[in-house]
């Protein structure tokens, strides 16, 4: 195993561990539950990019190039509803909100899962497979994922600009630690397969997020004003 792919599974180690902690901090809370199941896709998505790299037969890598688009795609869902309940509730969910949410995962699944939509065809070379990417199904994602993501940064940016005191300071440092590590995640695991129009240096998307999880966590759930 590389020490690339070696390195990746740490990544997902930690981020898997930081989950799991902010989910026990609070279980029934709708912003610890949010956050902590991007995280976990967070996690999952870093793994699935370890796996595929080292994927040694076509089934193996099938398997984990879904886990990995798949993951990378629900990612932006619990962080879209994060925006909605942190650090209060301005905004309700209609049905029909609703109802488009889980309409578009569905789009998203059988964009990852259906092979020749997004992914063409699969390279098995050892330790660095690729795959070779159908920019129109490909699309999609990218729309998708920043449409979520879009949303988020608005919904936080709204209640930062409405807000005072130490929400408004909890809130500046929540969007710029998200700002960062969206802007590094998205550059290599979004914006430079759609360029090359294959997989490309995906994996050095997840080595940014351990560092702004942490810093993400201690200012939206530890951080107090003296």
């Amino acid at each position: 195993m590389s020490l690339i792919n070696i390195g990746l599974i740490f990544v997902a180690g930690l981020d898997l561990g930081m989950a799991f902690l902010m989910w026990l901090r609070n279980p029934k809370n709708k912003i610890n539950i949010s956050f902590a199941v991007a995280i976990f896709f967070l996690a999952t998505w870093t793994l699935g990019v370890a796996m595929f790299g080292e994927a040694a037969t076509m089934k193996s890598a099938w398997f984990w190039v879904w886990i990995q688009n798949f993951a990378g795609g629900l990612m932006v869902i619990p962080f879209f509803i994060f925006s909605i309940y942190f650090p209060y509730q301005n905004f309700v969910l209609k049905n029909w909100h609703k109802f488009l949410i889980f309409l578009s995962i569905g789009a998203l699944a059988i964009n990852v899962f259906v092979p020749g939509i997004w992914i063409k065809v699969i390279y098995l070379q050892p330790h660095n497979n690729d795959y070779l990417i159908n920019r129109w199904g490909y699309g999609y994602f990218v729309l998708y994922f920043y449409f979520y993501l879009a949303l988020a940064f608005i919904y936080l940016s709204k209640k930062f600009l409405q807000s005072s005191g130490f929400i408004r300071e909890q809130l500046k440092y929540i969007l710029v630690g998200c700002i960062i590590i969206s802007l590094f995640s998205s550059l290599f695991g979004v914006i430079i397969p759609l360029i090359l129009a294959h997989w490309g240096p995906v994996w050095l998307g997840p080595y940014f997020s351990p560092f702004f999880v942490t810093v993400l966590i201690y200012f939206g759930f530890y951080y107090n004003r003296k």
